[in-house]
């Protein structure tokens, strides 16, 4: 399984906006996607700074939705996005979800 992990800033007073947007339009087209598993969003306590981390069941899925569609989801955040966000990639080492043991 693999973590794609994406950090950004916050417009303020874009708090709502961006729960909003994710739960009625990014998640929903994320939930199509090969390989989806999960979306896991965070904000800090004053609403300034998101990391949101999208588990998938390839590499190749991530990629795939990197090219195929992150680029609209950029688009569809634009409006509460400070900046660009940062995008990390990692592969998940440990899951009492589900259910991943380290090598």
């Amino acid at each position: 399984m693999y973590a794609r992990l994406v950090k950004a800033h916050l417009k303020p007073g874009k708090f709502d906006v961006a729960t909003r947007t994710l739960e009625e339009k990014v998640i929903p087209m994320l939930r199509k996607q090969k390989g989806f598993r999960d979306e896991l969003s965070f904000l800090d306590e004053d609403h300034k700074e998101s990391v949101s981390i999208s588990l998938w069941d390839t590499e190749e899925d991530v990629r795939t939705y990197e090219h195929d569609l992150y680029p609209k989801m950029l688009d569809t955040m634009k409006e509460t996005f400070e900046g660009k966000p940062i995008v990390q990639h990692f592969e998940v080492a440990n899951s009492t979800w589900y259910n991943i043991h380290a090598r």
